[in-house]
């Protein structure tokens, strides 16, 4: 979060070689920040001062409380900085392939780890609990501190924040659904086509269709336009490539369709979305 340009944090510059890819740090910030965004999943969390949050998904007052949940590719920043104290937890999204792999299945938090936008807050008392784990992690980096400690810490986090988020049907997910989801997340290139992803997971391209939907709020194929959407966003603002390179980047290759498309998830074109956001355009 340090400097002016616009940049990606990238994970070697986060998380040691062999340690777990779960990492806390604290920022005292009276300035605005660059936009940037990160090769791994962050929460911040604020538990002190005033601040406006620019992302992807528009502009968000900050106070004490306030949490942000940010994927792989999501780009932010901060301006208006009142005195503001924040708490980062950098979290490697294979965490949640692996040791927390049952939260997929979560009907409040599975959700959450495919969307954005959610205004996250925790109330008091979780938030004195969360503030005091971060704290005891962010001062004993690794290998100081033991892996467990760092996932209860993150536990303590997601629990803390989950009453803020709305509910999915009490069901658990199809293995089809997360595993559609990471197929998507990790080729927004690929012209996928749902019978394609259908054939992929085993099932049928409608049953899927019907999973996917019941558990993500959306069909498989506007699922993937908004992370093409939200990886366009982020490639807008952290590079000078042409709005026509960008979209062959996530599977748009024809520049009149990727700005239809783009269009659609924000409301503004890609050219005008750049100049609105990026650092320095005004």
């Amino acid at each position: 979060m340090k400097g002016a340009s616009v940049h990606r944090v990238r994970r070697a510059e986060v998380f040691p070689p062999d340690g777990p890819p779960i990492i806390a740090e604290r920022y005292e910030l009276s300035s605005g920040t660059s936009a940037h965004s990160h090769d791994f999943i962050e929460l911040a969390v604020v538990t002190g001062g005033t601040a406006t949050h620019l992302s992807s998904a528009g502009e968000r007052e900050l106070d004490r409380g306030s949490v942000t949940m940010l994927r792989p590719g999501d780009w932010h920043g901060y301006r208006d900085c009142r005195r503001l104290t924040v708490h980062n937890l950098y979290v490697g999204p294979e965490v949640f392939r692996r040791e927390l792999a049952w939260l997929r299945a979560d009907p409040r938090l599975g959700p959450a780890l495919h969307g954005a936008g959610h205004a996250l807050r925790l109330d008091p008392a979780m938030l004195n609990a969360v503030e005091a784990a971060l704290a005891a992690i962010s001062d004993r980096p690794p290998p100081t501190t033991d892996h467990a400690v760092r996932v209860g810490a993150l536990l303590c986090l997601l629990g803390g924040m989950a009453p803020s988020l709305p509910a999915a049907p009490a069901r658990r997910a199809h293995p089809a659904v997360p595993a559609a989801a990471r197929l998507l997340e990790d080729d927004v290139q690929h012209a996928w086509t749902l019978d394609e992803l259908a054939s992929a997971v085993n099932v049928s391209p409608p049953y899927l269709a019907r999973l996917f939907t019941a558990h993500l709020g959306v069909p498989p194929m506007t699922f993937l336009g908004r992370l093409r959407a939200e990886r366009a966003a982020a490639l807008l603002i952290e590079t000078d490539l042409p709005v026509a390179a960008i979209g062959r980047l996530v599977g748009w290759h024809d520049p009149n369709y990727a700005s239809r498309r783009f269009r659609r998830f924000f409301a503004l074109g890609p050219a005008a979305y750049r100049t609105r956001f990026r650092p320095g355009e005004h």
